[in-house]
């Protein structure tokens, strides 16, 4: 059950507040244990939730942090202890549907209603002096979101406003980490389901019965594939905006909410508060794949460090980002040069957005083709190109060696001369492709890679882009590679490759232009790529000038 827990909130996720309560607390500002209460809490359709409330011992009002979890709130209570000891109140809460809450749980559709019921609870009780922060990851995070217009401090972790953007990223399923997450938690408490179930589930076709399949009968699972496009079914869950409150995000490249979470984060009203906060690190939605400190916490930054950012936010005392972090908007860490960057906008001033052009031979350069050629494959649905790692949910996501896929026919590869100095990428990565297919709808992938000089790859970002083509005639496709923070160092390789899926990270398209709920029957595609004068495919770099360190 840990394990499965570990999965679903994102391993540096738990480290970092494990870490932050048993081995970095300072002791010099510990009050008096809390006293713990459990409690009902009712709504307004007269469903009670389980409520564990910790206050400190005192006839003080405190200040309260509102943490709402479907992951049972009594894992969280490590939660009450340690912003009790800093004289601050925790009301920990199973959602509607989840362990000792009653209603009938379907993810998400219920997180503002019943955030706002606790939270006027809270604010009625004769211990609350009427703040409320919010804390946690993941789905504890989109809890945040949801109530942002009336809490008075947050830190959302991993996590995203914006559920389409999650579940379709550049409208393409996010097969994996939907299935992999709505699977296991489909029951009252979460299901223990093995990984070559997860497996049978994201290969079946059609994908509405995949559910049924595996488990049973998922309601929610078959809405979220019936809504391939953004509609009143989205915007009903959809809190991006509105947050009033001063907001700390935390997010990681490698996270399966970095793109909807940098949108959240420029989008919050009137600009933002002044105090508001984004650190992006080398952090992914479960275990990596290739294990990588990135420098450790001396690089990236104590633990407690964030913890206590919030414990004086929601205290109103004066509040700044500590070293290695910078004190400015934006903190961008910079994988295998493991240092932080400060910026006050997004993307850095500093950055640069530089043409790699694509061409035969595997060239991928600076320097545009003064003539004109193609490559051509073949993408069989039956045998998509399959995903390592990367932005994904789940176990061995993040960073991973992409060696497997080296033989693959089906993708062109691109790749420069060893590094002669290091190439430092941040920001957002997109590409240009001109392309062409002899079907009318399917799909292209570009991803990004590191080859070092021992000849292992490491991925560092990739995207895809959903297609309607006119048959056989090129065609000019712009895709979003995601963003990223990365030094490819000298020795080493940069590598694109191009292919038409990215399974099962991203759902397969089978080519036939039936909606994915209901689809079967894959049809198999020819692809070709343009290059040089005309039709100049490219890959646009977040280009950095920095010293080498």
């Amino acid at each position: 059950m840990k394990k499965v827990i570990a999965i679903i909130l994102g391993v540096i996720v738990l480290a970092l507040v494990v870490l932050a309560i048993h081995a970095q607390i300072n002791p010099v500002n510990i009050v008096l244990k809390p006293v713990k209460t459990e409690v009902t809490v009712t709504m307004k359709d007269g469903i009670d939730l389980g409520t564990t409330v910790f206050v400190p011992k005192g006839k003080k009002k405190f200040a309260t942090i509102l943490v709402r979890t479907p992951y049972d709130k009594y894992s969280e209570e490590w939660l009450g202890k340690a912003f009790g000891m800093y004289g601050i109140a925790v009301v920990i809460q199973d959602v509607r549907g989840k362990y000792t809450s009653g209603g009938e749980y379907y993810p998400f559709r219920n997180e503002r209603e019943d955030g706002l019921e606790t939270l006027r609870w809270i604010r009625k009780q004769s211990w609350s002096n009427g703040i409320v922060g919010g804390w946690g990851a993941s789905y504890v995070g989109y809890t945040q979101w949801a109530i942002s217009d009336s809490l008075d401090c947050m830190v959302p972790l991993l996590t995203g406003a914006n559920l389409y953007d999650f579940f379709y990223p550049d409208s393409i399923f996010s097969l994996q980490s939907a299935f992999e997450w709505g699977l296991k938690t489909a029951s009252r408490k979460l299901n223990v389901i093995s990984a070559d179930s997860i497996t049978m589930g994201i290969n079946h076709l059609p994908l509405t019965l995949a559910d049924d399949a595996v488990i049973k009968d998922i309601p929610y699972i078959n809405d979220w594939l019936k809504h391939e496009r953004y509609d009143d079914y989205w915007w009903s869950m959809d809190h991006r905006g509105k947050a009033r409150a001063s907001v700390l995000c935390i997010a990681g490249w490698y996270d399966i909410f970095l793109k909807a979470q940098i949108e959240d984060f420029q989008k919050l009203q009137g600009d933002g508060n002044e105090k508001d906060r984004m650190v992006i690190g080398p952090w992914c939605h479960g275990s990596q794949g290739e294990i990588n400190e990135y420098g450790g916490t001396k690089k990236m930054g104590s633990p407690r460090k964030i913890f206590s950012y919030m414990v004086r936010g929601i205290k109103g005392k004066q509040n700044s980002l500590k070293s290695p972090l910078r004190d400015t908007k934006y903190n961008l860490f910079i994988m295998e040069r493991n240092a932080y960057y400060g910026s006050d906008v997004w993307p850095p001033r500093e950055t640069s957005s530089i043409p790699y052009f694509l061409g035969p031979a595997g060239y991928i350069g600076p320097q545009p083709l003064t003539d004109s050629s193609h490559s051509s494959f073949t993408y069989d649905p039956s045998d998509p190109y399959p995903s390592y790692g990367g932005t994904a949910l789940g176990d061995k996501v993040g960073p991973a060696r992409q060696n497997n896929n080296i033989q693959r026919p089906d993708q062109v590869i691109f790749e420069t001369p060893s590094m002669s100095e290091p190439l430092i990428l941040l920001g957002p990565v997109s590409a240009d492709l001109w392309i062409s297919s002899n079907v009318q709808n399917t799909d292209f992938y570009v991803c990004l890679q590191d080859v070092f000089p021992d000849g292992k790859i490491i991925n560092i970002q990739e995207g895809g882009v959903r297609t309607r083509l006119i048959p056989n005639v090129p065609e000019k496709k712009e895709i979003s590679v995601w963003a990223t923070g990365y030094q490819i160092n000298e020795g080493h390789k940069l590598r694109v490759t191009v292919s038409s899926s990215w399974f099962p990270r991203f759902n397969r398209n089978l080519n036939n232009g039936t909606a994915i709920a209901g689809a079967t029957d894959p049809v198999i595609a020819r692809q070709t790529i343009y290059y040089g004068v005309g039709m100049p495919s490219c890959i646009n770099l977040p280009v950095i000038k920095m010293e080498v360190e």
